[in-house]
């Protein structure tokens, strides 16, 4: 029987098959059961631990309650109208489509005669219950966040969108792991070559299984160099921060067994901005993201800019003249601060690799045992410590964990450069950085925007956190079917006077 081949008649030709492929008796997983529905033979086969016992026992009840000579004819009609009570059943003719809603821990349910089986949806994955992100924390705010279950994840959207346009559309990735990944948008609002593009990426995908789930799918949807440190999606655990951006017309990927949704296309703002600003009020908001863009700049550039400067002192005014060590260190400054930024790093992956209990314990070490005798001894200047602790913070302070990690990544590149050719490396580094976001796109969305190219009304939108009652338009760089949010009767014409869109 091949894989694309119609479900046998015989039901010992079915049952023998679903053995010999997924090896029942050489695997201990794979429950297979014999039972009598009426005068007929049937069997049924599940995935131990993926089935909620409870349910089937009472669908079973039912399926086999018939009497004899009630199943003669029609069998199937009569037990998937009549008998099968649960709510998602669905019969298949594929045996192939079978497997595949087997291994998904559907239950497949054989009877003989009939040349389709019964799929009963009863699964019970392995699940924790949605906490707060450890990640995207906010001092007020709902605390639920996205889980590893990909059913718990679009409830947790679809909770909080009660659209009828939303839409979530699975799209089955990798030949044998057959990993679920459901694309979210509102068909209305999203751009339809966007939707497009997003799911014949994925449909492209070719690989055995993608285990690493949402990092292994990003590798393959973006398009561009991967060697490119900026991150050109943005990841997030909040529900609420999903249902923000499907409202202005971004896609979301949400992957079976990982608990963070994708959001595309993205930009560098949207990887500075954190939903605690929403739950401030408007000046309050404002002045935190002022402060988080400020800790971001200084992260890259305030210790390969003081080095470039202590390497160069001749540049400095008198005023100006107290920057830098007084006394020359046993190790030279530019090798000080490598040698921190590499005690940093390491520190940092210590703590998330030791448990809760620990990391504060690992931390005080890192500080105080390290950096504390380490300056005592001779070995670093207190600038130098001083310096790469605001760095440190700053990158902390990143909302995106993969945007901070591309910060420091960029800050140890420049002060290499600093080291071997002082002001003049600092001017070319932080310009080589500049440039490469300057040519990264995101799904053909500049990097930079709204700054390049600027866009005035969308500028002051990433800059200041405006009050909600202004935020009518949507992001206009993604071509919006709906570009206001205000209530309308249909779907408005993509046609649309760009300069009214253009104000977003």
């Amino acid at each position: 029987m091949s894989d694309e081949q119609k479900i046998a008649k015989d039901l010992d030709s079915n049952i023998n098959y679903v053995k010999d492929r997924l090896g029942v008796g050489e695997t201990f997983d794979i429950i297979f059961r014999e039972y009598r529905a009426g005068k007929k033979r049937a069997a049924s086969f599940s995935i131990n631990g993926m089935t909620n016992d409870v349910v089937l026992s009472n669908v079973f009840e039912e399926l086999t309650a018939y009497k004899q000579e009630e199943l003669t004819v029609n069998t199937f009609q009569k037990l998937f109208y009549s008998r099968a009570i649960h709510s998602q059943v669905k019969l298949v003719e594929n045996m192939n489509d079978a497997i595949t809603s087997l291994l998904s821990g559907e239950l497949l349910f054989f009877v003989e005669g009939e040349g389709q089986v019964m799929v009963i949806d009863a699964r019970a994955y392995p699940v924790r219950a949605p906490a707060e992100s450890n990640i995207e924390k906010v001092t007020r705010g709902s605390r639920d966040s996205f889980v590893e279950t990909i059913v718990f994840n679009t409830a947790l959207i679809r909770r909080r969108l009660r659209d009828p346009n939303l839409r979530f559309e699975i799209v089955k990735v990798g030949t044998r792991s057959q990993c679920d990944v459901a694309v979210a948008y509102i068909k209305d609002i999203t751009n339809q070559e966007l939707v497009e593009t997003v799911k014949e990426r994925l449909n492209n995908i070719n690989i055995d299984g993608v285990p690493m789930a949402e990092k292994a799918i990003e590798e393959y949807v973006v398009a561009g160099s991967k060697w490119n440190p900026l991150p050109k999606v943005r990841y997030t655990e909040r529900p609420d921060v999903a249902a923000v951006h499907l409202l202005e017309g971004h896609v979301c990927l949400v992957v079976d067994t990982s608990p963070n949704i994708m959001i595309l296309p993205t930009t560098f703002w949207h990887h500075v901005q954190h939903v605690e600003e929403y739950r401030q009020n408007v000046v309050v908001g404002s002045y935190l993201r002022l402060i988080r863009l400020a800790g971001v700049l200084l992260s890259l550039l305030l210790p390969p800019l003081w080095l470039a400067v202590v390497l160069n002192r001749q540049i400095l005014p008198e005023s100006l003249a107290f920057l830098g060590p007084q006394e020359s260190g046993i190790i030279p400054i530019g090798i000080q601060f490598i040698l921190a930024e590499f005690g940093v790093e390491l520190v940092r992956m210590a703590t998330v690799h030791v448990p809760t209990a620990q990391s504060t314990a690992l931390g005080f070490i890192g500080a105080f045992m390290l950096g504390d005798i380490a300056t005592k001894v001779g070995l670093f200047g207190n600038e130098t410590i001083f310096y790469t602790a605001v760095a440190a913070v700053g990158a902390f302070a990143t909302p995106s964990m993969e945007f901070a990690m591309a910060t420091r990544l960029f800050r140890a590149l420049i002060i290499i450069l600093v080291m071997f050719f002082q002001l003049p490396g600092f001017i070319v580094g932080v310009g080589a950085v500049f440039l490469l976001m300057l040519t990264t796109k995101s799904f053909g969305i500049p990097y930079l925007w709204p700054a390049i190219p600027f866009n005035f009304g969308a500028m002051k939108d990433v800059l200041f956190r405006l009050p909600i009652p202004n935020k009518i338009l949507r992001p206009a760089v993604l071509k919006p079917q709906d570009a206001d949010r205000l209530e309308s009767t249909g779907v408005q014409d993509n046609t649309k006077d760009s300069s009214d869109q253009d104000k977003k």
